[in-house]
């Protein structure tokens, strides 16, 4: 098991046989690079920055997967309903159409939250959830690990990868460790890219909520922070609805209409119920994270909510859990027991 950046970083370079392609980079010390959008970027306020992990990104996928085939069912009914056909198939058409859009809804609004990677400002931990297991980190001499290696494609050729990864121990279990990966999907980064995003986080955590392009300290919510926080929260709907906007711009350039502009555009109408659906399970879901964190996180990410550490209170919580178990057991047992002295042999 790989329990520090340390180990992780040697791991990591004796496979890729390049120390130039790796960095150890320390939460105390400036990485001497500017901070750029990190992963993404959920939340950011003045007690805590959130980062949304790669596979909440996709959520909703099933549903909108249902739009798509309930918006192509309901398009078969009205064109049915207008022709004048009178036959029972039609209704069947409308049917499919509700429990393909319904049916996909109910089964993930009633699965747990996708949460994020919590980056607390005010008590310098960071918390994440892995399966319903809660793993945490004190920022102080925190040490991450940025990687960059190349995947070969023999159609795309070679496209950089990277990672960003910390070292996390269970609540609870301070032995059991995990690598968690920050900067999302590997497709696509280097390793300049990789360090900037570390340095957002550090300047979060060390100079306050609002700083600048070139990471200095601000008063307010800076115009940078403002715009990394738009981009980190684009969904795959405000995509979609984007792509609409090249046919716009082509024929204000007055130089005619390409043929991917067309495509874009055809392609934003097809993609939009899929979309949308996506979208409506991820807002739910955003709304539903809050309330499903441990009470000690949750109680930790208020503005006047506890100072002290998870590893403060870790040895104490984890006593009065078990002390809180025993007694349900011994109550569960003197029901048992009376029940058996009430009811008839």
């Amino acid at each position: 098991m790989i329990d520090s950046a340390k180990k992780l970083l040697d791991a990591v370079t004796d496979k890729l046989g390049d120390p130039s392609k790796t960095r150890l980079l320390k939460g105390g010390f400036n990485s001497g690079s500017y901070p750029s959008l990190p992963g993404l970027l959920e939340t950011q306020n003045e007690v805590f920055l959130s980062l949304r992990t790669a596979s909440s990104d996709s959520k909703g996928m099933l549903t909108g997967m249902g739009f798509f085939l309930g918006s192509i069912f309901m398009l078969t009914f009205l064109l049915l309903l207008l022709s004048g056909d009178v036959s029972t198939s039609r209704w069947w058409i409308l049917f499919m159409a509700v429990v393909s859009i319904t049916a996909p809804i109910i089964w993930e609004t009633r699965r747990p939250a996708m949460l994020p990677i919590i980056f607390n400002r005010r008590t310098q931990e960071i918390y994440y959830d892995l399966k319903g297991q809660l793993y945490h980190a004190i920022w102080d001499d925190i040490e991450a690990v940025a990687y960059e290696y190349m995947m070969v494609n023999p159609n795309s050729g070679a496209i950089p990868h990277g990672s960003l990864e910390i070292i996390l121990q269970k609540f609870g279990e301070p032995k059991t460790r995990i690598a968690l990966n920050l900067s999302g999907m590997p497709a696509g980064k280097r390793l300049p890219t990789l360090v900037s995003m570390w340095e957002y986080l550090r300047r979060y955590m060390i100079n306050g909520p609002w700083f600048d392009e070139a990471g200095r300290q601000t008063a307010k919510k800076s115009e940078f922070v403002e715009k990394t926080l738009k981009a980190g929260q684009e969904s795959f709907l405000d995509q979609v609805r984007s792509e609409r906007l090249y046919l716009a711009h082509e024929r204000q350039e007055g130089n005619g209409i390409s043929g991917t502009a067309v495509f874009l555009w055809l392609g934003s109408f097809v993609l939009l119920p899929m979309a949308y659906g996506m979208e409506c399970i991820q807002r739910i879901d955003r709304r539903k994270s809050r309330s499903e964190w441990p009470d000690v996180v949750r109680q930790r990410l208020e503005r006047d909510g506890p100072r002290t550490r998870l590893t403060d209170i870790e040895e104490s919580y984890l006593a009065q859990k078990e002390k809180e178990e025993q007694q349900k057991q011994r109550d569960l047992e003197e029901l048992h027991e009376r029940m058996r002295r009430v009811l008839p042999k």
